[in-house]
């Protein structure tokens, strides 16, 4: 706790000097800073101009030249500094705002669909499963949505890359409405047509989840691209959060209307996507080492596409991720963890997914499949997977997903059962969960844009206060506190907005030619995490509450006690996270080391320069820059 505040501290003094420095920069006119950027960096002693060929040129201390091997710091000129204070009224500035705008009104229908598709039927679960008399097999909804919202996720972002943004967003909406128009005329004696309906409803957001991030990273830098996740994830995040409401007041009518209402969001959302953002979607991406004699029909054209996606990949990994969750589906509620039911699906789970990290590892150059397959592109760059902060990413948005995830369903049951509210009013209930996440979200936003702009503060803190509010749930649930179930619900959902948006701009921080790629492993891991957790606590529920639920009280407090190791073990590895910092001439910095520790014990870690864009974004060739510098 002593480190945390000191960290706090720190910062407010870092605070005080931005503020101050921002102060001097207003009180400047445009000729003046014209004038002190000449002198700056032409004719002031004691500077000079490192030039590294990959290497964006900027002014160095000559004392900092000498110390690089403690710390490399990046001198930034005194435009970018002016720009700071005038770019409110700069025709790029204005150009970025509106592209941000156009952006995000194109997307936010596609989004809130793919949000209330994930938490409409919450507070209409109950009442689903009795009508199909599948009141044991009720979280077989929830499953099979996430299970095909996470192991799509990767099939799409490929398709993405190979076929174009237009393609992709389309063809998803569109899945995700046939999905829900089955499950709206699902007959009540064909339970299996229903989880069909949710399953296609799930492969169509993941299309719509991994598609829309990558469309608001095109183009932009990791500042404004800062900007448009938070935006985003406050859309998602109120839709998110309304969307037990929606259904429950849905639901006293008729359940079948949670899945009939995305049939309209659905049509409009396609029609503003291709009306606002027409001509701002990236098309398909181009192929190397491919000439214009394979190019020059269209069937050629589409032959040479599909061939480079990484269908042995995406068959590896989609068929051990279902292995995976069908058997944490199973265990505990419909079959005895050592029954061969569970055993068999988790083991040959566990070997796929073992496989295709093996398979990815020989499809990155020079190994055996990439001599093989020349044209195909790994779904999942091995670089990417061997990085420890990408690692670290994934774990982290995993609980992240644990936490947003356990408080959606399983306070809503908490409400239903017992304290017996209605649908609406449980739904109701879960609203206070928003607050939080707004909070959250906005903090977030702050931390990365304005002060201290780096990613590790949010992440740090985000994952404490999720850890607490699940923590005190726990025990608030158990005594019957609702005042304080309310108040650790809103706390939960502050540490889910604070590692939105930071967790997506570290990754891209150290690999920022891989948008596709880190957009697709902290998407994967959000209803990854979920699906793990409602499944463990599922479990814990059904062996706790006794028969017909008689002390579900007791049962969903030991489903959210089963979370608590998982919410701690995330405070305990983001202490190994590097950080990134995020400057104002669109650039950043990263550090590799573990930041927290660094700090703790007042040693500097090395900063290295990345750009949006720049094709240097390997380890070993960052490291090699620094060097030189």
């Amino acid at each position: 706790m002593s480190f945390l505040v000191g960290y706090v501290i720190s910062l407010y003094k870092g605070s005080q000097e931005a503020s101050s420095r921002h102060t001097n920069i207003e009180d400047r006119n445009e000729a003046g800073a014209a004038y002190e950027l000449m002198h700056d960096t032409r004719h002031e002693p004691g500077r000079t101009t490192a030039n590294v060929s990959g290497v964006n040129t900027s002014p160095v201390d000559n004392d900092d030249i000498c110390d690089a091997q403690t710390t490399t710091r990046y001198t930034t000129p005194h435009t970018e500094e002016v720009k700071e204070g005038i770019e409110g009224r700069s025709p790029e500035s204005v150009k970025r705002r509106q592209h941000r705008y156009r952006v995000l009104f194109g997307l936010a229908l596609p989004f809130a669909l793919q949000s209330l598709d994930t938490t409409i039927i919450a507070s209409a679960l109950p009442f689903i499963a009795q009508d199909f008399e599948q009141v044991k097999q009720l979280n077989w909804i929830i499953s099979v949505f996430n299970m095909t919202s996470a192991a799509f996720l990767p099939f799409w972002a490929q398709i993405a890359d190979v076929f174009g943004r237009h393609v992709t967003i389309h063809s998803t909406i569109l899945i995700m409405a046939i999905g829900s128009a089955i499950c709206t005329g699902a007959p009540t004696s064909q339970f299996g047509v229903l989880l069909f309906g949710r399953a296609l409803q799930g492969v169509g957001a993941a299309g719509v989840n991994v598609t829309g991030h990558v469309i608001m990273a095109d183009r932009v830098s990791l500042e404004d691209f800062a900007w448009n996740w938070t935006l985003s994830a406050v859309i998602s995040a109120g839709f998110f959060g309304i969307g037990p409401v929606v259904g429950g007041h849905l639901t006293q009518v008729n359940w079948r209307w949670c899945f009939a209402i995305n049939l309209p969001i659905a049509v409009v959302g396609i029609v503003l996507i291709v009306i606002v953002l027409g001509k701002d979607l990236v098309g398909p991406q181009p192929i190397p080492g491919v000439t214009q004699v394979q190019m020059s029909t269209r069937a050629r054209r589409l032959w040479v596409r599909f061939s480079t996606v990484d269908f042995g990949g995406q068959l590896l990994f989609l068929s051990g991720l279902t292995l995976l969750i069908l058997a944490f589906t199973w265990a505990g509620g419909a079959y005895p963890w050592d029954s061969v039911q569970v055993l068999v699906p988790l083991i040959i789970g566990a070997g796929l997914t073992a496989t295709w990290l093996a398979y990815e590892y020989l499809m990155s150059p020079p190994h055996l499949m990439s001599r093989l397959l020349p044209l195909q592109k790994a779904m999942m760059p091995w670089e990417l997977l061997q990085q420890k902060n990408v690692r670290l990413i994934f774990f982290i948005n995993f609980t992240m997903g644990m936490a947003m995830f356990s408080v959606m369903y399983f306070m809503d049951l908490y409400f239903a059962l017992v304290l017996g509210s209605t649908p609406s009013e449980a739904g109701k209930n879960l609203l206070y969960y928003l607050p939080g996440l707004a909070v959250g979200a906005y903090m977030a936003q702050y931390a990365t844009n304005t002060w201290p702009r780096e990613t590790f503060p949010p992440l740090f803190l985000g994952s404490i206060t999720s850890a607490v509010g699940i923590t005190v749930l726990a025990w608030a649930t158990h005594v019957g506190e609702t005042s304080t179930i309310l108040g650790m619900m809103a706390l939960t959902g502050h540490g889910v907005g604070m590692r939105m948006s930071p967790s997506a701009l570290h990754g891209l921080a150290f690999f920022p030619d891989m948008t596709v790629q880190i957009t697709c492993l902290v998407s994967l891991a959000v209803p990854l995490g979920g699906t793990v957790a409602l499944t463990m606590m599922s479990t814990v529920f059904n062996n706790k509450s006794g028969p017909n639920n008689q002390d579900a009280k007791e049962g969903i407090m030991y489903a959210f006690v089963s979370l608590i190791p998982f919410m701690w073990l995330c405070v305990v590895c983001t202490t190994f996270l590097g950080n990134a910092w995020i400057l104002d001439d669109d650039g950043h910095e990263v550090a590799y080391g573990n930041y927290f520790w660094s700090w703790a014990v007042g040693a500097a870690l090395p900063r290295e320069r990345r750009d949006r864009g720049s094709h240097n974004t390997t380890e070993a060739g960052m490291r090699t820059v620094v060097r030189v510098l």
